[in-house]
């Protein structure tokens, strides 16, 4: 079984396993087993505490195509997206060229991140982008 063990206040039963990077939830009257786990026979269960850093889940922002190129022409940045496009591979070059919508957390806004640089030559850091995101999100048509 996972380790540690909590009990969260709607009585689900929550199991971690850190080597394997995976969380486990057992619901009452729903998961088998869940009776034999609470039991402790399976070792302790500590009631769940929620840390500072729990907080509601922050939604990925995502943009129209539009709103992506507009906010990287106000910053600055399109010439250099569109250079940078031209060494990448056709998936990529076709993911610019025809997304409908960008996602923060996508591959194609992570393969570009690490190659974009401000006028001055300093790279763009995670929180750059993020600004950038929320630009565009601003952005309407």
């Amino acid at each position: 079984m996972h380790n540690p063990r909590f009990l969260s206040d709607d009585n689900s039963l929550i199991a971690i396993d850190p080597d394997a990077d995976t969380t486990l939830v057992l619901e009452q009257g729903v998961s088998p087993g869940y009776d034999t786990v609470l039991s402790g026979a399976y070792g302790p269960i500590a009631p769940y505490v929620p840390s500072e850093g729990d907080g509601p889940v922050v939604p990925v922002p995502v943009v129209s195509r539009f709103q992506a190129k507009a906010a990287l022409l106000q910053m600055g940045l399109l010439d250099q997206v569109e250079t940078l496009l031209v060494g990448m591979d056709a998936v990529t070059r076709l993911a610019w060229a025809d997304a409908v919508e960008f996602r923060r957390t996508s591959p194609l806004i992570n393969a570009l991140a690490p190659n974009l640089t401000w006028p001055d030559g300093t790279a763009l850091t995670a929180i750059d982008i993020d600004a950038l995101f929320q630009l565009a999100q601003s952005i309407e048509v």
